[in-house]
């Protein structure tokens, strides 16, 4: 009786289970027990690493499933397991349990009845045991997105995996060539190898696995040609062979005599050449992307053959000639993706007749004539961007018909007539930019009301009459009606947008006074009423806008004196007031915040105000000296010194104008990856001295005003152009393509002989190393510090386990977190190291610092991890390392480099000055002394996790996602209000 309620035996009793179970192993025990000694070293192995995480694989109850009483089938209960009805384990389930740090054991393979093996996301680390191999059974193995790094195994002992019908590998770090798979895998079915770093090229033995119907090669560094022997794969349906590979030569034509195909994607993979009119054979397929390569020629016509085509994207491609006729077939069709090509002629009428239609974008081509008068008739339309081409005519009337049309870009085109009344019905907009075209007449009604909309740009335009009515229901964080006709007051319920982040009403004929209701405007940052009939007096309400960084009311007729209270507004960076009616004195003493930083262009004009050391002639002092200079001896300096100027003046344009000659918009190439509403000429007057808002090796960096009123970010890559070099324009490309909160959007870029340029949003906060080691340090209190560290881990683990491909930043630093007006983090500059190491001639333009000395390769001194000098290779891993020397710059207050002597960096002094990172006092005592010691647990998670991060053994180093576990898993109190934490910069 004893024996059967003993549930717990003796710890040394339980310490021999395992022998035991080995011992019947070798003695010939039931393959049950087999079994279970199997599972037993998998789960030891795979909780290496997880101590902290005691609830995964908790019912994994090896030591209760050995006793004497236990049922030989009692393991198959184990979460994830499924045993057949000889109770052997045949297959194995993890996918999704936190096994972080975990690694796939030999032993595995003693599993010898298992047939399906899947741990995909579960952090696994180590390499792919070559046991796997010869698992006699095993058809189904999926260990994808995990860490797993090494050679994919491949070599005896034969056979090599001889049930596999399914290997997915996706979404890990493995390296090495491809494994050489051939006729050998006689059943093999899916194959996927991508997201990895697999190099080299793909074996030509690939055509002969003549079962495969699923192969995804893509997210690797592959190279070579693509072999026309995968054209022998006739059941193949799937085939990704892009994102991020850099093959040579172009699309094998064999690959139409794929007939089972359904999917093919060969995306940025710097492909050349035409498109195979061959391609018009595969009349099952349904996708095809071939987006962002340099192909080159006419669309073939034969592509109007792919009866079952629902999604086309040609994108980012060099091709020419006419959208076909033939394409009027194409019943099917989804998505027409055929952006940032040099297509000419018309948008076919057939195109806004095709049932299915769903997505058209066509911006950036020379396409002209009118847009398809029957688009969106079909209710189906949800976009639609045709910008920056030469198309005319009328806004087609029926592009909402359906009630589901979301995104309407159709700037930068020659557009006339007015707006259709029944897009101010449409409640589906989230998006609506029609600005720099020819359209006329009034606004309608409704139009700025639209709940989901946050973005409505009618800028340079002919639009008249007065601005429509706005309520509370407005969801607009963009509104830009500048450079029309409108006339009227500001209505005043523009007080209700709580989320409008830019208001620009200038260049037009608004009157009345500036509402003081625009005061409710909390998230205002940008507000333009420049160039208008505007009277009164500016309301002293508008200072308690927060967060506002540029304020633009010149040319109007207003009158009285300039708010002091202006100076106190933290955010505001940009103030002109100038050709008004204001009066007024603003002394010395008086000269704060945006008074500092204002020159006498933002408030000339006004000829009864005085701002003392900055306007240059209104002042009275200096109307005085005028008064009493002599006359006739100022005509004996002023004729001479009128004619000294008047040479200089000469000299100077003439400089000038050969320095502009170099600049002319016609001899660069911009890309935008998202519509801008500036030109070349805009971003080439930006590139002056007085515009300079950052330098480093990665470049110089200027701010540079859109024509909306906003402001991007432009930053001039060292070294020479590369208008030339596709590899370039497509991984740019990539990066434009990347989406997420905390990183900084890439808008475009542009080339030119003379170098290249990125265009990217702009952070009016600067970066977190400009801020946290400059006088204004102390304002990061530690509740920023760590907000700002945890929206940099994010952003990083989307980077570097989200994104397809994955990407690395490869410089991280705290001058590469930006912070936008809310002090929110978001990091910049991702994957410029891989660009500037491939012929970059200089560092940057003036000065660098030691810390700010970029990498030939990849890294800036002070961030770059150890390995990296005898690998010479850059991964997750060292991101992770430089990310933690962040954490290490917030937690000291301390630069990497500079602090310490030549011989040490940051890393080097924290591990000697605390041996031991979970001693808190020790922690605290290097804690920046600019700021209190509380609260003191937050210090030491934010100190901890740094060290974690810079160990020496990068395989030790946690990942991003793991990073971004542990800072978001602790929720501080509420900063206090006697902390040294300021409202954001």
């Amino acid at each position: 009786m004893a024996l059967v309620q003993c549930n717990n035996p003796h710890p040394c009793i339980r310490l021999l289970l395992p022998l035991l179970a080995a011992t019947a192993v070798a003695a010939g025990a039931s393959p049950e027990i087999d079994d279970l000694y199997a599972l037993s070293k998998l789960k030891s192995s795979l909780l290496t690493g997880s101590a902290g995480n005691s609830t995964s694989l908790a019912d994994w109850d090896i030591t209760s499933s050995s006793t004497a009483t236990s049922p030989p089938w009692q393991h198959c209960n184990f979460s994830g397991v499924t045993c057949d009805a000889s109770s052997r384990v045949v297959a194995i389930n993890l996918t999704g349990v936190p096994l972080y740090g975990g690694v796939l054991p030999s032993a595995v393979s003693l599993l010898d009845a298992l047939s399906s093996l899947t741990v995909a996301s579960c952090f696994l680390l180590g390499p792919i045991p070559a046991s796997l191999a010869s698992m006699p059974l095993l058809r189904h193995l999926n260990l994808s997105h995990n860490n797993i790094s090494g050679f994919f195994p491949y070599g005896p002992p034969a056979p090599y995996f001889p049930s596999a019908e399914v290997i997915d590998v996706y979404c890990n770090n493995l390296t090495g060539p491809l494994p050489p798979f051939g006729r050998s895998l006689t059943r093999l079915r899916h194959l996927n190898l991508g997201g990895n770093y697999f190099s080299g090229s793909i074996p030509e033995e690939y055509g002969d696995i003549k079962r495969l119907e699923f192969l995804w090669l893509c997210g690797n560094w592959l190279s070579g040609r693509v072999p026309p022997s995968l054209s022998r794969l006739k059941r193949l349906k799937v085939m990704n062979l892009g994102y991020g590979n850099s093959f040579d030569g172009g699309i094998p034509s064999e690959f139409g005599e794929l007939e089972a195909l359904v999917d093919l994607e060969m995306a940025l993979c710097h492909l050349t050449g035409p498109i195979p009119p061959e391609l018009g054979h595969l009349t099952r397929l349904e996708i095809l992307y071939l987006y962002s390569n340099n192909l080159g020629g006419e669309i073939p016509a034969e592509l109007g053959s792919l009866k079952n085509l629902t999604y086309l994207d040609l994108s980012f491609n060099e091709l020419t000639g006419k959208i076909p006729a033939s394409f009027a077939g194409l019943s099917r069709l989804r998505l027409l993706q055929l952006f940032a090509n040099e297509l000419q002629g018309v948008i076919p009428k057939f195109v806004g007749e095709l049932p299915q239609l769903e997505i058209l974008q066509a911006w950036q081509n020379n396409l002209t004539g009118e847009l398809p008068a029957n688009l969106g008739k079909n209710g189906r339309l949800l976009t639609l961007d045709v910008t920056d081409n030469h198309l005319t005519g009328a806004i087609p009337p029926h592009l909402c018909s359906g009630r589901r049309l979301q995104s309407l870009i159709l700037m930068w085109n020659k557009l006339s007539g007015p707006i259709p009344e029944d897009l101010g019905n449409c409640k589906t907009l989230t998006r609506v930019r029609l600005n720099n075209n020819f359209l006329s007449r009034s606004i309608p009604a409704g139009f700025l009301d639209l709940p989901k909309n946050t973005m409505l740009d009618l800028s340079h335009n002919l639009l008249s009459g007065e601005l429509p009515d706005v309520t509370p229901s407005a969801g607009l964080s963009f509104l830009s009606v500048a450079s029309n006709s409108l006339s009227g007051a500001v209505p005043p319920e523009i007080g209700h947008l709580k989320k409008l982040s830019t208001l620009n009403f200038s260049a037009n004929e608004l009157t009345a006074s500036v509402p003081r209701e625009l005061s409710h405007c909390e998230s205002l940052t940008v507000l333009d009423l420049s160039r208008n009939q505007l009277t009164g007096e500016i309301p002293k309400e508008i200072t308690n806008l927060k967060v506002l960084t540029t304020l633009n009311l010149s040319r109007n007729r207003i009158s009285g004196e300039l708010p002091l209270e202006i100076r106190e507004m933290i955010s505001l960076g940009v103030l002109d007031v100038s050709y008004n009616n204001l009066s007024g004195r603003v002394s010395v003493s008086q000269l704060q915040g945006v008074f500092v930083l204002s020159d006498a262009s933002d408030f000339e004009g006004n000829p009864g105000l005085c701002v003392e050391h900055v306007t240059a002639a209104s002042c009275y002092r200096l109307q005085r000296s005028l008064a009493r200079c002599d006359k006739p001896r100022m005509l004996l300096w002023l004729v001479p010194s009128v004619s000294t100027v008047a040479v200089a003046m000469a000299v100077f344009l003439g400089v000038r104008w050969r320095e502009a000659a170099k600049r002319r918009p016609a001899s660069w190439k911009m890309t935008r990856f998202h519509n801008l509403d500036l030109e070349m000429d805009d971003v080439l007057g930006s590139l002056r001295e007085e515009n300079v808002v950052g330098r480093g090796g990665a470049g110089t960096v200027y701010r540079c005003a859109t024509r909306g009123g906003s402001e991007v970010a432009v930053k001039r890559l060292p070294g020479p152009g590369r208008r030339r070099d596709h590899g370039f324009r497509a991984e740019v490309a990539t990066l434009g393509g990347v989406r997420h909160r905390n990183i900084v959007r890439l808008l475009g870029f542009a080339s030119g002989a003379e170098g290249n340029l990125l265009l990217y949003e702009f952070m009016p906060a600067g970066s977190l190393g400009g801020v946290l080691h400059g006088d204004n340090g102390a304002l990061l209190g530690w509740h920023t510090r760590h907000r700002v560290a945890t929206e940099a881990a994010r952003a990083l683990c989307y980077l570097h386990h989200e994104c397809l491909p994955r990407i690395l930043h490869r410089d991280v630093k705290s001058s590469n977190i930006l912070l936008d007006a809310a002090m929110e983090a978001h990091v910049a500059d991702f994957g410029l190291a891989k660009f500037l190491s491939r012929g970059a001639s200089g560092s940057g333009t003036g000065a660098v610092a030691a810390e700010e000395c970029v990498s030939a390769i990849a890294g800036t001194y002070g961030y770059i991890a150890p390995e990296y000098a005898y690998t010479l290779r850059v991964d997750e891993k060292t991101d992770v390392y430089s990310f933690g020397v962040v954490l290490l710059e917030l937690v000291t207050g301390r630069r990497p480099l500079g602090d310490f002597g030549d011989e040490i960096d940051l890393v080097h002094w924290a591990r000697s000055a605390v041996p031991t990172p979970s001693d808190t006092t020790a922690v605290l005592a290097v804690a920046d002394p600019r700021l209190p010691r509380e609260p003191a647990d937050l210090i030491a998670r934010l100190f901890r996790v740094g060290t974690s991060c810079v160990r020496e053994d990068s395989q030790a180093r946690p990942t991003m996602r793991e990073v971004v576990h542990v800072l978001s898993s602790f929720v501080p109190v509420a900063e206090p209000a006697s902390s040294t934490s300021a409202p954001p910069l």
